[in-house]
């Protein structure tokens, strides 16, 4: 009983940020003006990370001249994008916890939104998109292996690996494998995650201390040597909810300066302390540095930050591409490998021009794709089940 209580006090101990959570989330969940732009802004330039990362997919085509990472077209300018953006994936971790904490934290602890609402609005947001490039990458893999005796650089590619794909599972049974549309691998473990805060959301309420217990239970899975990809994602989730919670509370506008202020220091003395370590350039430490820089990155960029409203109309339309891009800019790069195999032609890789390129193409093609049928689908599914509210 001694242990009991203190625990439940720990677990409980914000119920007062859950109740107010209650109060203001039905309110941000129904309205679409009250728009987080800094947190647009971070998504997009993860998305953007994520994908001069794998620009060097280029370099795996048929005739490809040898990758050398500094001949990267504007390596000089860009090189935290070309060499760390695979780290654009736990920010988005970070930034999905923040929202889930700010959006649904209430509402779900309060029953207002049910299990069946939730999980099919995170069903009709993912799964659409997911499905059809799926497919579409499944279908297109035979004509580059036709081509090149092999297929393009997701080589994993085998029937029990495309049923775990189907139901967004490839990443919970038998550890990472990059396959089919490989970027889909951080959508698989984040969709664990969903149901895990639905459900001990729906049990505990949110609180500090739930979200300490929770990151601290992940990362010591993850030092016992349990290598889920899920655990990782939990730990990155949590830890950007933690930070949301402050934003649950009323607060008058020195209380506010007072937190942007706090958690400004707090990030400059981890990159500070990371700096002197040697940790921020190497690669094996990052994902560290991005559990503790991660969060007060997050919580800096999701406060009201009203010079960004002249700009609310072009911030919220590039945050609308991060999921679409995520998911079309591996399509896109095999149909240019299957065409390169067939033709024989060298791509200009380290041309500036190749590169404008193929962003430009990516981002239009996400927005025709989210303007035509990401978005129209969504809708439609949510009006058939969840109905219109």
């Amino acid at each position: 009983m001694s242990v009991e209580r203190p625990l439940q006090r720990w677990i409980h101990g914000a119920r007062p940020i859950a109740d107010a959570a209650a109060r203001q989330c039905p309110t941000q969940v129904a309205s679409s003006d009250n728009k987080l732009l800094g947190l647009e802004l971070l998504r997009f330039l993860a998305a953007m990370a994520v994908l001069f990362w794998h620009y060097n997919h280029f370099y795996d085509m048929v005739g490809s001249r040898p990758f050398v990472a500094s001949a990267q077209p504007w390596h000089a300018w860009f090189w935290p994008f070309y060499d760390f953006g695979l780290f654009g994936v736990q920010l988005f971790w970070c930034i999905s916890g923040f929202i889930f904490a700010w959006k649904y934290s209430g509402p779900v602890a309060s029953g207002t939104v049910s299990g069946r609402q939730f999980f099919w609005l995170r069903f009709s947001r993912l799964y659409p998109l997911h499905l059809v490039t799926l497919l579409f990458v499944t279908a297109l893999q035979p004509w580059h292996r036709a081509f090149a005796g092999h297929d393009f650089h997701f080589e994993a590619n085998d029937p029990w690996i495309f049923a775990k794909q189907l139901f967004l599972a490839s990443d919970w049974i038998g550890g990472r494998q990059y396959s089919f549309n490989g970027p889909i691998w951080s959508i698989s473990a984040e969709i664990a995650v969903y149901f895990l805060f639905f459900l001990i959301v729906r049990r505990f309420a949110l609180s500090l201390g739930l979200c300490v217990t929770i990151v601290g239970a992940a990362l010591a899975a993850e030092l016992a040597g349990i290598q889920l990809t899920s655990v990782w994602c939990l730990s990155y989730f949590f830890a950007g909810a933690m930070v949301a919670l402050p934003m649950l509370k009323p607060a008058d506008k020195e209380l506010r300066k007072r937190r942007i202020v706090l958690a400004a220091l707090t990030l400059f003395v981890i990159l500070a302390v990371s700096a002197w370590l040697g940790a921020l350039g190497d690669r094996a430490k990052m994902p560290m540095l991005m559990l503790l820089a991660g969060p007060p990155i997050v919580f800096l960029a999701g406060q009201d930050w009203s010079v960004l409203d002249r700009w609310q109309r072009p911030l919220a339309s590039v945050g609308n591409l991060t999921y679409s891009s995520y998911l079309v800019h591996f399509p896109l790069q095999l149909i240019l490998a299957i065409a390169v195999a067939a033709s024989g032609i060298t791509l200009p890789v380290t041309s500036t021009w190749f590169l404008l390129v193929y962003l430009g193409v990516v981002l239009g093609v996400s927005a025709l794709v989210y303007q035509k049928f990401e978005r129209p689908v969504q809708d439609r599914l949510r009006k058939l089940t969840v109905g219109k509210r």
